[in-house]
């Protein structure tokens, strides 16, 4: 099977999202524990200031302080900087915009698709596949922890076809 890939920057972005925040159960977790840190704290302060202001303590400023700040680089932050680095990745590095994949059953081969030439490229075997995740709008394959190939659905000319090729690759 063969297709070219343009990703888009709002797709990077995504896959990156999903990797960061909700690959595994513990990172969901870790997701929704910021954000109920980032809500409940302002609003307990608030509280506690209204109803009774002398029984906070000289330690609950700092407390408080440290658990806003972390939840707010873990939620906001990291999601601002990863939609900074889909926004630039593709003026840096144009390669990622467009490759043409042949997908078969010994594993990927990505060549540039503007390239004449497809004897150059990363061949992947299935083997070196550590996981395949199925996302909203596209396919992520893990190389490894830090390599992620992202496959829009939308390049896809059969997409059962993809994933019956997904579930038996060898």
């Amino acid at each position: 099977m063969q297709f070219t890939v343009d990703l888009q920057p709002e797709e990077y972005r995504q896959a990156m999202l999903w990797q960061q925040f909700a690959s595994t159960p513990a990172k969901r977790l870790n997701d929704w524990a910021a954000w109920a840190i980032l809500l409940a704290v302002p609003l307990t302060v608030v509280v506690l200031l209204i109803f009774a202001p002398d029984a906070l303590s000289l330690w609950f400023w700092p407390v408080a302080l440290l658990a806003l700040l972390y939840s707010a680089y873990s939620t906001l932050a990291l999601r601002y900087q990863i939609g900074r680095q889909a926004a630039t990745l593709f003026q840096t590095n144009p390669a990622l915009a467009c490759t043409r994949y042949h997908v078969h059953a010994k594993g990927m081969k990505l060549t540039d698709a503007a390239a004449e030439d497809e004897t150059n490229g990363v061949f992947f075997p299935w083997k070196e596949v550590e996981r395949v995740a199925e996302i909203k709008a596209s396919f992520l394959f893990f190389v490894s922890n830090e390599n992620i190939l992202i496959v829009p659905k939308r390049c896809l000319t059969n997409e059962s076809q993809f994933r019956q090729l997904l579930r038996h690759p060898g």
